[in-house]
């Protein structure tokens, strides 16, 4: 069973917890988006420039008759 680490957050103020964000705010829009695609390739072990294909058979659509 896994057990949740403690020692990875810890208690902080207001102001440090705006010094420690992970993008500054005058990072443009399209960096940030970067990022965090490298930090959630690097989270779930998916090739960064090589996605996998989204599953098409798992979703439908209908229309709506009005």
């Amino acid at each position: 069973m896994y057990k949740l680490d403690k020692t990875f957050m810890k208690a902080q103020t207001h102001a440090e917890a705006e010094l420690d964000k992970k993008f500054p705010a005058d990072m443009p829009t399209g960096e940030r988006l970067k990022e965090a695609w490298w930090m959630i390739c690097m989270a779930y072990r998916i090739d960064y420039f090589n996605p996998p294909k989204l599953e098409k058979h798992s979703f439908s659509v209908r229309k709506h008759s009005r």
